[in-house]
C-alpha cells in the first residue's frame, strides 16, 4: 500500500515539476540618460522560444525553464546588443544598453528630410540628447569639444551672452562667419542684431539661442562639409547645425520633471596692488601739486595696508535655478511632447543676471492612412540683466569691469554713513564732473539695465503620401523675436553723470516668415537601385522695426527709464524699418547602387533681395559619393569589420550676410539757409555698388568611417579644402566721388584642414561599461587676395589683414627687453612718440635699421588668433545604478592679445596697477622686463609683442556623477528617479594671465570672465 501511495504521488507531481518555470525580471536603460528602453527584445539564448520585450517603464518579466547560470541577449534597434550572464533569479537584471551612433541603418537628419547613415555621402556629426542635459542654460555652449572641426568660443561670460562657433575655420571679413541654424526645420541665424534695439548701453550681446530650452532638444546634426550643406545653398557656406526638438512616442502617456540648483563663482581674480602699494607708486609718479591737492604723504600711505579690494566687492557667489517639466506620450494615430521650463541665473558680476520662462508644444497626427499634419511651437521670455557699458567719458577705461579693477584701492567704495562714495581726489581728466567721480560698485547696483526678449516660433506641416513612395509636404513657420532695451543711469553714475542722468528706451521686432514646398520620391528596384529624388520651392522674408529714444538731464531719477520725459534734454529719436526676401529652388537625388555605392547631388538657386538687379540670383551645385567597402566580397566575410566607408564631395555654397541695401547709394536731408530762407539739400551718404554678389565657397572633401568590432571602436576622419572668392572688402576708390572706400567684391581665403574622431567602448558587461572618444582638428587660415590698389588692411592698429597671413593676425612692435646700460641708451632705437629714451624704457626692435622705431615701418606680424589645432575627449563609466562623465575641451596655438594686461602694466596716478609693478625697472632693480614707472608712459598705447600671449588651454568643461533607482509606487507602478552632482569649468590649464582664454574676439580688455559652476539636480520619471 506504502509503495501504490508513493508512485503515484510521484505520478501526480512529476508533470508540475517538468514544467516548473524560473521567473527573471529586470530593467533596461540607456546607458547614459538612464532612460528606460520601451520594446527592447529579451531572449535566453538556450530557450529561443522564449523572449520578451520590455514595457513602457522598461521592465521585463520573462519565465524559462533553463536554470541558472542562463545568458540573456538583449537588442534594441539604434543599440548594441547585449549578452547578459544571470546567476540569481531572485534579484532584479538591471541592463544598460549603449546607444549606437555609428550604427549603419540609423536615420540622420539632412536638409529637409532624413538619410540613412550607411547613404551619407557627406560629413555630418551626431550629438545626441543626453550630452546636452544638466551642463548649460544655452545648446550652443556644449558643443566646443564635442565636434571635430568645430570651435565655440564664448563672447562674454555674461549669463545668456553669445556663444561664436566656426565650423572649419572662417570664411569671411566682413559678411558673418557663424553657420545657419535650422530648428525643426525652421532657418535662423544667431546674430544678436536681431535682438539690438540700438541701445548699446543696455548690451548688445544676448545670444538669441539662449531662449530655447536644451532639455527641449532631441538630437543635434552638424553639417560640416558641402554635400551635406549645399542644400542650403547661400546660407551654407559657415556650416549647418540642424537642432531637432523631441516629439512624443507610442505608449503610455510619461511625465517628466527635473529641478538643479547651482553656485558659481569667478575662477581667477588678477593681481593688482594693494592700497600702501599703490601709495608708493603714486609718490613715484605723481606731480608736486598732485600731491598736493591729494594730501598723501610717505607717512599717510603707511597706514593704508590693503585698502579697498574692489575686485571683492565685484565679483560674488552666484545661484542658478532651472526648472523643467515635459508631459508626452502618444497612441497610433497621434504624438504629442509639451514642456515648460524656467530658468533664474545669477551673474558672478554683481546686478547681472539672466532669467527664461518657456513653454513649448509639438503635436502630430495621422489624420488619414496617408495624411500627417503637424505643429511644432515655442515660446520664451528672456531677460538678460546689468551692463558693463560705458557712454561718452571713459578716460580711457573699456567698462564697468575695467574701472573696478583700476579704481584706486585707497578709495572706500562707502562713506562713513554707508552711502555709496563719489569721491576720488586720484582721478584726473573728463571722470571727474563737479568734484564727483563715477564708482563702479555704486553702478552695478544703480543703473538699471536690462535686455528682454520674447522669442516666437511656430510652424505647421501636413505631409501625403500620394502614392507610395511619393509624398508631398509642405511646411509655413514665422518667428518673432520682441525685444526691448532698458537703460537708465541717475547723475552720479558713468552713463549719467556728465548730462545729471541718462534715461533710453529701445524696442525691436524681428520676423521671419518661411514657407517650403517639397515633393520627395523613393523607389526601391530589388536589391540593386535605391532613389531619393526631392525637388522643391522655398521663401523667406525677414522684416524688423526699431524704435529709441533717449533723454538727459533728470530732475528726478525715481522713475527712471519708465519716464523719459523727466529728461529736460532730448537726445536722438531713431526709427528704421527693414526687409528682405529670398526666393529659393531646391533639388537633390540620391542614388545607391548595391546598397554599396551612393551618389548625392544637390542644387540650390537662390535669389536675394540684398543684392543688385543683375547679380540677385546664385547657383551652388554639390556633388557627393560613398563607398561601403566592407560591402564588398573580399571584405564580405571580415567580421571584425562592421563599416568601411570612403567618402568625396565638392562644391559651391553661397554667404549672402552682407546686410540689406548694401548695393543702394544712399542721400540724406540736410537744412541750409539762403538770404535767411531755410532750405534743404540733399547729399550723398553712402556709395553703392551695383555690382556686389555672393561670397562664395568652394569646397573640397576626402573622407573614411571605419566601425570595427561590432562597433566597439570607430574612427572618422576628414580632409578638406576650402576657398571663398569674392570677399566684401572696402578698397580705395578715387576722391572724385566724395569718398575714400566702397564695398567690393575682391579678396580671396582659403581654408585647409584635417578631422579625426575617435570613439570606443572599452569595457561593457551587465554591471560596468565604460566608453571613451576623442576628437582633434588643424585648420590652416590664409588671406591669398585682398584686390588690386592695396597691399594690406590694418584694423584698428592691432590686427592686419595680408596675403599670406591668417585672419584675425596682429600688428605691432617686437619687444626687445628694457634699457639696462649706457650702451643701450647710444645703440637703441627711440620710439617715435618718445623721442628721448632713458634707463628702465622699453626697447623695442627696429626692423628696418634707420634708427627710429614707427608704426610705418616697424611692426611686424606677432601671431594670429587662430589655434593650430583644437580638439576634445570624453570619457563615461558607469558600474550598476552609478554613472561618472567627463568632458574636455581645449585648443593649442591661438594668441590673444591681453590689452587688459597692457593696461595694468602702465603705471598711472589716477588708478590702480598689476602687481608686476613690484618688479618695475629701478636704479637697484635693472634686472628686470618690466619698465620704470613714468607717467606719460607714452609707448603704452601701442600694441607690442609682450601683451600678445599664448592662449592655448585645456579645459575640463563638465564633470558629472549621478545615481539612478526605482522605487515601487502605488499598483505597479515605478517612480524613475535620477540624482546627479557636476561641476563645469572645473580646471582650466593655461598660461594665460587674463581671466580666461576662452574668448571669440581679437582684444581682452574687461571681458566679463567665465564662471566655475558647482550644481546639484534630481529628474523624476514617471
Amino acid at each position: 500500500m506504502g509503495k501504490r501511495l508513493l508512485v503515484a504521488t510521484l505520478v501526480a507531481i512529476g508533470p508540475l515539476v517538468a514544467f516548473a518555470q524560473n521567473l527573471i525580471t529586470g530593467h533596461i536603460t540607456d546607458v547614459r540618460t538612464g532612460e528606460p528602453l520601451i520594446g527592447a527584445s529579451v531572449i535566453v539564448k538556450t530557450d529561443k522560444g522564449r523572449g520578451v520585450v520590455t514595457d513602457v517603464d522598461g521592465n521585463f518579466k520573462l519565465e524559462t525553464k533553463v536554470e541558472a547560470p542562463l545568458t540573456l541577449k538583449v537588442e534594441y534597434v539604434g543599440y548594441r546588443a547585449l549578452d547578459v550572464d544571470v546567476y540569481d533569479f531572485d534579484e532584479p537584471v538591471e541592463i544598460a544598453l549603449i546607444d549606437n551612433s555609428n550604427r549603419l541603418d540609423e536615420v540622420v537628419v539632412v536638409g529637409y528630410g532624413v538619410q540613412k547613415r550607411k547613404q551619407l555621402t557627406g560629413a555630418v556629426t551626431t550629438v545626441k540628447n543626453d550630452e546636452l542635459l544638466n551642463t548649460s542654460t544655452s545648446f550652443d555652449n556644449i558643443l566646443g569639444g564635442a565636434v571635430a572641426g568645430l570651435d565655440a568660443t564664448a563672447s562674454s561670460g555674461q549669463p545668456g551672452a553669445a556663444i561664436n562657433i566656426r565650423i572649419r575655420g572662417g570664411n569671411s571679413i566682413n559678411a558673418g562667419n557663424e553657420p545657419l541654424y535650422v530648428i525643426d526645420g525652421v532657418l535662423l541665424y544667431n546674430s544678436s542684431s536681431a535682438t539690438n534695439a540700438g541701445n548699446s548701453v543696455a548690451g548688445t550681446n544676448f545670444n538669441p539661442l539662449a531662449s530655447i530650452n536644451p532639455s527641449d532638444i532631441e538630437s543635434i546634426e552638424v553639417l560640416k562639409d558641402v554635400s551635406a550643406s549645399a542644400i542650403y545653398g547661400s546660407r551654407g557656406a559657415n556650416g549647418v547645425i540642424i537642432v531637432t526638438t523631441k516629439s512624443g512616442k507610442h505608449g503610455r502617456v510619461k511625465v517628466d520633471y527635473g529641478y538643479s540648483i547651482g553656485v558659481s563663482s569667478v575662477r581667477k581674480r588678477l593681481d593688482v596692488l594693494n592700497a600702501e602699494q599703490w601709495g608708493e607708486l603714486y609718490l613715484e609718479l605723481a606731480t608736486d601739486a598732485q600731491k598736493k591737492a591729494s594730501g598723501v604723504t610717505p607717512e599717510l600711505v603707511k597706514t593704508w595696508g590693503n585698502g579697498t579690494d574692489w575686485q571683492d566687492a565685484l565679483f560674488r557667489t552666484a545661484t542658478t535655478q532651472q526648472h523643467q517639466v515635459s508631459v508626452s506620450g502618444g497612441s497610433d494615430h497621434e504624438r504629442f511632447h509639451i514642456s515648460g521650463n524656467y530658468t533664474n541665473q545669477d551673474g558672478v558680476i554683481r546686478g547681472t543676471g539672466f532669467t527664461r520662462l518657456g513653454a513649448r508644444l509639438n503635436y502630430e497626427r495621422d489624420i488619414l492612412k496617408n495624411i500627417t499634419v503637424g505643429l511644432k511651437s515655442s515660446f520664451s521670455k528672456s531677460t538678460q540683466t546689468g551692463s558693463q557699458s560705458f557712454r561718452g567719458q571713459s578716460n580711457g577705461v573699456s567698462g564697468l569691469l575695467e574701472l573696478a579693477l583700476r579704481t584706486s584701492p585707497a578709495v572706500p567704495i562707502y562713506t562713513t554713513d554707508g552711502t555709496y562714495n563719489y569721491a576720488n581726489p586720484f582721478e584726473a581728466g573728463d571722470f571727474v564732473r563737479n568734484g564727483l567721480t563715477p564708482n563702479a560698485i555704486a553702478d552695478l547696483s544703480e543703473v538699471d539695465a536690462q535686455t528682454r526678449v520674447d522669442n516666437t516660433l511656430v510652424s505647421a506641416f501636413a505631409q501625403w503620401e500620394i502614392i507610395k513612395g511619393l509624398k508631398l509636404r509642405t511646411q509655413g513657420s514665422v518667428n518673432i523675436l520682441n525685444t526691448r532695451q532698458n537703460v537708465f543711469g541717475p547723475a552720479t553714475s558713468q552713463i549719467g553723470f556728465n548730462s545729471d542722468g541718462y534715461g533710453a528706451v529701445g524696442s525691436k521686432r524681428w520676423e521671419s516668415d518661411q514657407v517650403e514646398v517639397t515633393l520627395t520620391w523613393n523607389k526601391k528596384i530589388g536589391h540593386v537601385h535605391e532613389f531619393e529624388v526631392l525637388g522643391g520651392y522655398t521663401y523667406q522674408q525677414e522684416k524688423s522695426e526699431r524704435l529709441l529714444g533717449s533723454t538727459a538731464d533728470y530732475a528726478n531719477d525715481n522713475l527712471g527709464y519708465q519716464s523719459l520725459q523727466s529728461g529736460s534734454q532730448l537726445i536722438a529719436t531713431e526709427t528704421d524699418f527693414v526687409t528682405s526676401v529670398l526666393y529659393s529652388g531646391i533639388g537633390r537625388i540620391n542614388y545607391s547602387l548595391l546598397d554599396r555605392y551612393h551618389l548625392t547631388a544637390t542644387l540650390r538657386a537662390d535669389g536675394s533681395s540684398r543684392f543688385a538687379k543683375n547679380k540677385k540670383w546664385g547657383w551652388f551645385p554639390s556633388l557627393g559619393f560613398a563607398w561601403n567597402v566592407n560591402e564588398e566580397q573580399f571584405l564580405k566575410h571580415t567580421k571584425w569589420i562592421e563599416d568601411l566607408k570612403l567618402r568625396a564631395s565638392i562644391g559651391t555654397v553661397g554667404n549672402q550676410e552682407i546686410g540689406d541695401y548694401t548695393f543702394l547709394s544712399t542721400y540724406a536731408a540736410t537744412h541750409y539757409f539762403l538770404g535767411g530762407i531755410k532750405n534743404i539739400a540733399y547729399y550723398r551718404s553712402a556709395l553703392g555698388n551695383d555690382d556686389l554678389k555672393w561670397e562664395t565657397t568652394t569646397s573640397y572633401d576626402l573622407g573614411f568611417d571605419f566601425n570595427i568590432l561590432k562597433g566597439k571602436l570607430g574612427f572618422v576622419f576628414d580632409v578638406y579644402h576650402k576657398k571663398t572668392s569674392d570677399l566684401l572688402l572696402d578698397i580705395p576708390v578715387e576722391q572724385t566721388t566724395g569718398f575714400s572706400r566702397q564695398l567690393t567684391n575682391v579678396g580671396n581665403v582659403t581654408n585647409d584642414g584635417v578631422e579625426f574622431a575617435v570613439n570606443a567602448t572599452l569595457w561593457q558587461a551587465k554591471d560596468l561599461t565604460w566608453q571613451v572618444s576623442a576628437n582633434i582638428a588643424h585648420n590652416h587660415n590664409e588671406v591669398t587676395s585682398i584686390g588690386t590698389g592695396q597691399s594690406e588692411i590694418i584694423n584698428g592698429n592691432q590686427t592686419i589683414i595680408r596675403p599670406g597671413e591668417a585672419l584675425g593676425t596682429y600688428y605691432g612692435w617686437q619687444f626687445d627687453g628694457i634699457v639696462q646700460t649706457s650702451e643701450d641708451l647710444k645703440s637703441v632705437p627711440s620710439p617715435s612718440n618718445k623721442p628721448v629714451v632713458e634707463y628702465g624704457d622699453v626697447k623695442y626692435v627696429d626692423q628696418n635699421g634707420d634708427g627710429v622705431v614707427d608704426q610705418e615701418n616697424d611692426r611686424v606680424v606677432l601671431g594670429s588668433a587662430q589655434p593650430d589645432f583644437t580638439y576634445g575627449f570624453a570619457t563615461q563609466l558607469r558600474y550598476k545604478n552609478w554613472n561618472l562623465s567627463l568632458n574636455f575641451q581645449g585648443s593649442y596655438g591661438n594668441k590673444l592679445y591681453n590689452q587688459m594686461e597692457q593696461a595694468l602694466e602702465s603705471p598711472n596716478a589716477s588708478y590702480n596697477a598689476s602687481t608686476k609693478l613690484l618688479n618695475r625697472w629701478t636704479a637697484e632693480n635693472p634686472s628686470t622686463t618690466i619698465p620704470r614707472a613714468v607717467a606719460q608712459n607714452n609707448y603704452s598705447a601701442y600694441l607690442d609683442s609682450r601683451f600678445i600671449e599664448d592662449a592655448s588651454y585645456l579645459r575640463l568643461k563638465n564633470i558629472q556623477i549621478g545615481y539612478n533607482f526605482q522605487p515601487q509606487v502605488g499598483n505597479n507602478q515605478k517612480l524613475g528617479i535620477y540624482l546627479y552632482a557636476s561641476a563645469q569649468n572645473l580646471l582650466t590649464i593655461t598660461s594665460y594671465s587674463g581671466f580666461d582664454p576662452e574668448y571669440s574676439g581679437y582684444v581682452d580688455r574687461g571681458t566679463y570672465p567665465a564662471s566655475r559652476t558647482f550644481t546639484f539636480g534630481v529628474k523624476l520619471s514617471y
